[in-house]
């Protein structure tokens, strides 16, 4: 599945990752749309 997660403390904007199983207790939902806020676009450029 696609993601942006964190590699070497740089955000990854695009990234293929494996799909989660869920735990006891737990589901797995499927995301139709997200957004990003503009603190995590500044983490992005300028995170440490």
């Amino acid at each position: 599945m696609r993601a942006a997660v964190l590699r070497g403390g740089r955000m990854v904007v695009r990234d293929d990752v494996p799909e989660p199983t869920p735990g006891p207790g737990q589901v797995l939902v499927e995301v139709k749309a997200c957004g990003i806020c503009g603190s995590d676009l500044h983490f992005a450029t300028h995170g440490a």
